[in-house]
């Protein structure tokens, strides 16, 4: 009972003021805030994000880069055949005589050992050389001691010169006739002539005359006569 006396209370002080209350006014609306990010911070951000846009070494790139230049190992010298150092003629591949064709047989005695005169031996013009050798034997009815002798060119204007001789014996003089030829004129002074002696088996002449043979013997040593110049 004494609940229906409150409501009924209430309903009336209601009705007293006058109907449905006025509204309020709304509250003042917020200003919003606006936060800035910076192109800096995205690209930091960024960097840090993906290391691997930044840095592109791949393994190989890298090794070589590092790789020290190759070094050409030294190319070994050409070395010749130990048999190819043994000259078995010391005339010159140029000489006149040495293109006439092969002359070469069995090797049938060591190379004579010449004995007189030593090397550089003087002539003067007019003058005779005795040249002496060693025996390597008994030769045989067509064999011989070939004495070779040669003036080779040293300057412009001069002309190789050379000439030879069998023989039996152990030795040869070279008379004025033979060593004529072999002295320069006066302009070309002195001139160095070359001998030496090997062993031979004749087989006949050539056009001129001259014996020709076959070598059945190394060549000897080289030696020098030095000719004073024609006057």
């Amino acid at each position: 009972m004494k609940r229906i006396l409150a409501l009924a209370l209430s309903l009336a002080l209601l009705a007293g003021c006058g109907g449905t209350p006025e509204a309020t006014e709304p509250p003042p609306t917020q200003t919003p805030w606006i936060v800035v990010v910076t192109s800096t911070a995205a690209v930091q951000a960024t960097s840090e994000a993906e290391p691997s846009a930044i840095v592109q070494a791949s393994p190989t790139a890298r090794s070589t880069a590092t790789r020290a230049p190759a070094t050409m190992a030294p190319q070994p010298t050409a070395t010749l055949p130990a048999t190819s150092a043994v000259t078995v003629s010391p005339a010159p591949q140029t000489s006149p005589m040495a293109s006439a064709g092969p002359r070469t047989g069995a090797m049938l005695y060591p190379p004579p050992a010449l004995l007189e005169p030593t090397d550089g031996q003087p002539v003067s013009w007019g003058g005779t050389a005795l040249l002496k050798w060693s025996s390597v034997g008994a030769l045989d009815e067509d064999e011989y001691y070939h004495v070779h002798l040669e003036r080779r060119p040293t300057s412009p204007g001069q002309q190789w010169y050379g000439d030879y001789v069998f023989t039996k014996e152990t030795q040869f003089r070279a008379e004025v006739p033979f060593l004529a030829p072999f002295h320069h004129s006066a302009e070309h002074g002195e001139a160095t002539v070359y001998w030496w002696v090997w062993v031979v088996q004749m087989t006949g002449q050539d056009k001129d005359g001259k014996p020709i043979g076959l070598d059945i013997s190394p060549y000897s040593e080289e030696r020098t006569l030095i000719l004073d110049p024609k006057p």
